[in-house]
């Protein structure tokens, strides 16, 4: 089964989809949001500037003398335009113009592929802070990209501090593209995801996402037995017990890969994707199932392309030499290749030639940014 496609990218305003060349199209259907999807839109666009509005509102109000009702009610109507002012952000239309597959100059791209942990910092560390977020950007910075791949971005999320890290990515790099790809809307307003953010003058001109279900559907029902049962988990040993309410519930894990064209600073039309897979897990060939349809949409674009992604499978593995073979199906080879192993990686279309891969492994006794190393990798687009 193929990927759906979903329009509804995640973008920020200093860093809109530019006008310019367009992807290609895929004879896919389109993504259907569950109920709780839609639910957890509405928190996230007005719930919290509501919440902010009303508080803020009555302050204002005790403190100037109007009255904190009347400050809460002026300041919850603020609240409830600000997000929807927020939630149309990077909404609008763009005017398409023809995309030009055959490379027109030749270029160099430095590309980074990055699993970003939500801006929370290493290795088991949660609450995304002003410190691990400027961390994060001074390591993406310091490698000076024109292309970085993202994994686990984060919006509106407990665990990181509700942080649009997107936003704050780009915002802090003053990026000149920047698009998530959200996987995942839970009712609470949680999102996670993939994105691409461009540097040095290029563009992206058009963006969407490639959804993979979940093995045991998308339905609001299985999602709401397994957020259950995760709960259950953790709560039911505490109170001496060991029974889940529906045996155990596999986590919902839908998958995505951010979709996008680049029309680059030599004006090269480049297709980009950014992905995040998972492991085989409880008998099913996840790898197969979730990678291979992605790959088979490469062949409605002949131009220069280059996918990078967390594949959650190592270097040596079956899954990995398997992962080659689609690839090369596909007329794409490994331009990381030669870094040390690595379960992120950067796969690239023969119109380039790859040098200098590295996986940049935090120095010892530094704090690391995330709880994966990125890996870089050189690019020369030839005509």
């Amino acid at each position: 089964m193929g990927p759906s496609v979903d329009r509804n990218v995640h973008t920020v305003s200093g860093s809109p989809v530019a006008n310019g060349p367009r992807l290609p199209t895929l004879d896919a259907p389109d993504h259907q949001p569950a109920g709780i999807d839609r639910v957890g839109a509405v928190v996230r666009t007005y719930a919290a500037p509501l919440v902010a509005g009303t508080a803020v509102g009555a302050m204002i109000g005790g403190i100037t003398g109007v009255g904190g009702g009347a400050g809460a009610l002026a300041g919850s109507a603020a609240g409830l335009v600000g997000g929807y002012m927020r939630g149309r952000i990077g909404a609008g239309a763009h005017v398409p113009t023809s995309t030009v597959a055959r490379p027109v100059a030749d270029e160099r791209l430095r590309v980074m592929e990055f699993n970003v942990h939500g801006g929370m910092g290493g290795p088991g560390k949660f609450f995304a802070t002003p410190t691990t977020l400027a961390h994060l950007a001074d390591t993406i910075r310091q490698q000076n990209p024109d292309v970085v791949l993202l994994q686990e971005l984060d919006h509106f999320a407990t665990r990181s501090n509700y942080t649009d890290t997107l936003r704050q990515l780009a915002k802090r790099l003053h990026a000149d593209g920047a698009v998530m790809s959200p996987a995942i809307d839970k009712g609470t307003g949680r999102r996670e995801g993939t994105g691409v953010l461009t540097f040095n003058g290029n563009l992206i001109t058009d963006a969407r996402s490639l959804r993979i279900g979940d093995v045991l559907g998308d339905d609001s029902g299985r999602r709401l037995r397994a957020t259950v049962d995760a709960w259950a988990g953790v709560v039911t040993p505490r109170l001496g017990g060991r029974k889940l309410p529906f045996g155990g519930v596999i986590e919902y894990q839908p998958r995505v890969a951010t979709d996008v064209m680049i029309r680059t600073a030599g004006h090269n039309s480049i297709r980009v994707l950014s992905g995040h897979f998972s492991p085989p897990h409880d008998g099913v060939d996840e790898p197969r199932r979730q990678v291979d349809p992605i790959v088979a949409t490469l062949e409605t674009w002949m131009g220069p392309t280059i996918f990078g992604a967390d594949f959650n499978v190592r270097d040596g593995s079956a899954e990995f030499d398997r992962e080659h073979e689609v690839f090369a199906a596909a007329g794409m080879t490994e331009a990381t290749a030669g870094a040390p192993p690595n379960s992120d990686r950067v796969y690239v279309s023969d119109h380039f030639a790859a040098e200098n891969p590295q996986k940049l492994d935090t120095p010892k006794g530094a704090v690391p940014a995330s709880d994966h190393s990125p890996v870089v990798v050189e690019l020369t687009l030839r005509t």
